[in-house]
């Protein structure tokens, strides 16, 4: 019995030890089971993390440890024609701190307090916020405010630098020169127009950054330098853009217009000399206008089409003599006045009756009647032809962002009164610059140029990497029928439309213009456009010139409104341009024609000097090396033997250090042209008022200041006015 019970409980001890062992196996499958899966799941995570987003990790990482801070080129600048500086560059800078780093606030506190305009109390405070890891202490701060801290080595306090464009004559031009926006981009005009070229190609650097987040940056990083933009040089001419500005304005406010244009242009090249529009805005201080007044200071010579009227007779006219359907002295009927073609249709009228009319007569007087006719003796195509080959209907090509090409229908499109109202201007749409550019054409002996404004364009260097160069589009009519056409335009100043745009002593010729103004999709018999353009000297034109005024409400006839706007540009070109200059005879005191009067050669380069002395009969002796005279003796305009020998002292214009003097020169009694000139190689920047003769200066004659101060000239006319007959 004790032996089965034995036996009973050694098997039960085996049943338990296998089960046991069972059990330890189990666990044991289970634990290894677990850690394949977890082998497989950390596996496949590291599969994740190195093949699918290694690359986005690897970023991250080079987030934490790397910086890249974008090295912004310098903006080219811009300049006029003379390469007077238009647009330029600022620094302005942002003072920073890092709160958390600095070692000792109240040292700090206290030499910020002597530099910025905040109490050492107040800076203090916030230096010892070091939770903030960003803190503005200064905003556009001008380079001689942050100079203290450009070599101040402490850690915590730094400068950032921000470009700002700088329009050195604040307004003028800003319709064409235009505006950048607080990232130096620019936003209008030849800013936007040449943005790429201007704006050149930013660098970066690459930083490491340690764990306390301090920066050093790394030979071995990746570094890229930036490229400078490339400066432009405009066809622009500063003192004739002073000029039609300020007679622009004052012709809209004598005249309370809605705005102003006006186009010079050199007829021979297609060069814009000029281009100035009413209202204007100052770029410098742009925050202080409304979107609305930004948006009404565009480019309207460009950007606005209106419907031409009267000055666009020129095509019919020329049309008609160019295909020999007329000569200038054949006689049409003017029908007294007013023309009832049809009993359906409406009639045309003329504002000065008139029976028969030679074409000469007729363009004199402009008659819309006699325009229609000839319209009709050309037919549509002809008509349409010439239009298009004048430049209208198509973009001129001028290098300023917004040109619109205007409106003029096919031929195909057209009804039966539309030929006859667009002989005298009515039933299309033109920009300013067509118009501009189609009477050039007939200065140009016929020939059609495209108009263009960027003259250069100079690398960091000031070398010419690119010019642009006259061209020429296309003959549109004759040499003879240009000359005839030129002779008519001349009558409708001598004693047609535009008398009130002549001038004693040079030749003009020009054509008026006056629309009425759509309003509501209907023509407003109280509102209208009134234009002149005209140019100088007729028998070789060297100067063209569109004026246009917007809804003007004292008088609206473009020969009573626009023509006195025109003669008062002309005349203020003639008097201060060389150009238009009669030399003055040489004067001989004694018998024997021994003496003469010393000419003024202050600011002119030297073989231009020497040859002015030479024809009065003067030898030189020169000072100095360079190429502008600087100083001359005797002095100019003196009676002199014509032995005598002019000492001139000419130089260079130095490269000089920023911050460096110089002595303003006495440029009173000297023409604006040399007076800038004298300026500039003082390298000092002219800001001129008016034209002609200076008559003051600012600073004074003989005073210290820094290099690059603008000193103010203020220029009156010199009369009375001599011209040569060209």
């Amino acid at each position: 019995m004790n032996g089965e019970n034995l036996h009973s409980g050694l098997h039960k001890n085996e049943v338990v030890r296998v089960l046991q062992r069972q059990q330890s196996l189990r666990r044991m499958y289970i634990l290894l089971v677990v850690f394949l899966a977890c082998f497989v799941l950390v596996g496949a995570k590291l599969s994740m993390i190195q093949i699918r987003d290694g690359a986005k990790l690897r970023e991250i990482a080079l987030d934490q440890y790397q910086s890249r801070e974008t090295i912004a080129p310098v903006r080219g600048v811009i300049l006029d024609r003379n390469l007077s500086i238009l647009a330029s560059n600022l620094n302005e800078y942002t003072l920073i701190a890092d709160p958390s780093v600095i070692a000792r606030p109240d040292t700090v506190a206290r030499f910020l307090a002597r530099c910025i305009d905040m109490p050492q109390q107040t800076i203090l405070t916030k230096l010892k916020k070091t939770d903030i890891r960003y803190l503005v202490l200064a905003k556009r701060m001008p380079e001689d405010a942050a100079r203290p801290f450009k070599n101040w080595k402490c850690y915590g306090i730094r400068l950032r630098c921000t470009p700002r464009r700088h329009y050195n004559f604040d307004g003028l031009a800003s319709s064409v020169i235009g505006w950048t926006n607080v990232d130096n981009t620019g936003q209008a005009g030849i800013e936007l127009g040449l943005e790429k070229d201007l704006a050149g190609q930013p660098g970066y650097i690459v930083y490491q950054r340690n764990a306390n987040g301090r920066r050093r940056p790394e030979v071995d990083y990746p570094q890229k330098d930036p490229v400078n933009g490339r400066s432009v040089v405009l066809t622009i001419d500063q003192s004739y853009q002073s000029i039609a500005e300020e007679e622009l304005a004052k012709g809209v406010e004598k005249h309370g217009a809605l705005s102003g244009r006006c186009i010079i242009l050199q007829p021979r090249t297609g060069e814009i000399l000029a281009l100035a529009n009413v209202p204007t805005i100052n770029p410098n201080t742009l925050g202080d206008y409304t979107g609305e007044q930004i948006a009404n200071a565009k480019n309207r010579v460009v950007t606005d089409i209106y419907e031409p009227g009267s000055t666009f007779k020129i095509v019919a006219m020329s049309s008609a003599l160019n295909e020999e359907l007329y000569t200038p002295d054949d006689m049409l009927n003017a029908e007294n006045g007013l023309w009832q073609f049809s009993a359906s249709q409406k009639s045309i009228k003329d504002e000065h009756k008139a029976g028969m009319l030679s074409l000469r007569g007729a363009f004199i007087n402009s008659s819309n009647i006699i325009s229609a006719k000839l319209a009709e003796k050309l037919g549509a195509e002809r008509f349409y032809k010439y239009a298009r080959n004048f430049g209208f209907g198509i973009r001129t090509g001028v290098e300023l962002p917004g040109e619109v090409r205007g409106d003029l229908r096919k031929p195909t499109e057209w009804d039966g009164l539309t030929l006859k109202y667009l002989a005298f201007g009515y039933g299309l749409s033109v920009t300013s610059l067509q118009i501009a550019c189609a009477y050039a054409a007939v200065a140009n002996d016929g020939v059609l140029m495209r108009p263009y404004i960027r003259k250069w364009l100079l690398d960091e260097n000031r070398n010419i990497v690119d010019e642009t160069v006259p061209q020429v589009i296309r003959r549109v009519i004759s040499s003879g029928t240009a000359a005839t056409m030129r002779g008519f335009m001349q009558g409708v100043v001598d004693s047609g439309t535009a008398k009130m745009a002549r001038i004693d002593g040079m030749q003009i010729g020009g054509k008026t213009g006056t629309t009425q103004r759509i309003i509501d999709d209907a023509y407003s018999s109280s509102s209208h456009v009134a234009s002149f353009v005209g140019f100088f000297p007729v028998t070789d034109p060297k100067v063209l010139i569109l004026v246009i005024l917007d809804d003007p409400q004292n008088g609206y006839y473009g020969g009573v409104v626009a023509a006195p706007i025109f003669k008062e540009i002309a005349l203020r070109i003639i008097n201060s341009s060389p150009e238009f200059a009669k030399p003055a005879e040489p004067l001989r005191m004694a018998s024997d024609g021994g003496t003469s009067i010393v000419p003024d050669v202050r600011g002119l380069h030297v073989p231009l000097a020497k040859a002015l002395l030479a024809a009065r009969g003067f030898s030189m002796d020169m000072r100095g090396a360079g190429e502008l005279v600087t100083a001359q003796t005797p002095a100019a305009l003196t009676v002199q033997a014509r032995s005598t020998r002019v000492n001139l002292a000419v130089s260079v214009r130095p490269r000089t250090e920023s911050g460096s003097t110089a002595t303003v020169p006495d440029v009173t009694g000297l023409s604006l042209r040399h007076a800038m000139a004298l300026l500039k190689a003082a390298r000092l920047e002219p800001s001129p008022f008016g034209s002609g003769i200076v008559r003051e200066q600012t600073p004074k004659a003989g005073e210290r200041v820094p290099r690059g101060t603008r000193c103010t000239l203020s220029a009156e006319p010199r009369y009375p006015i001599t011209a040569n007959l060209h």
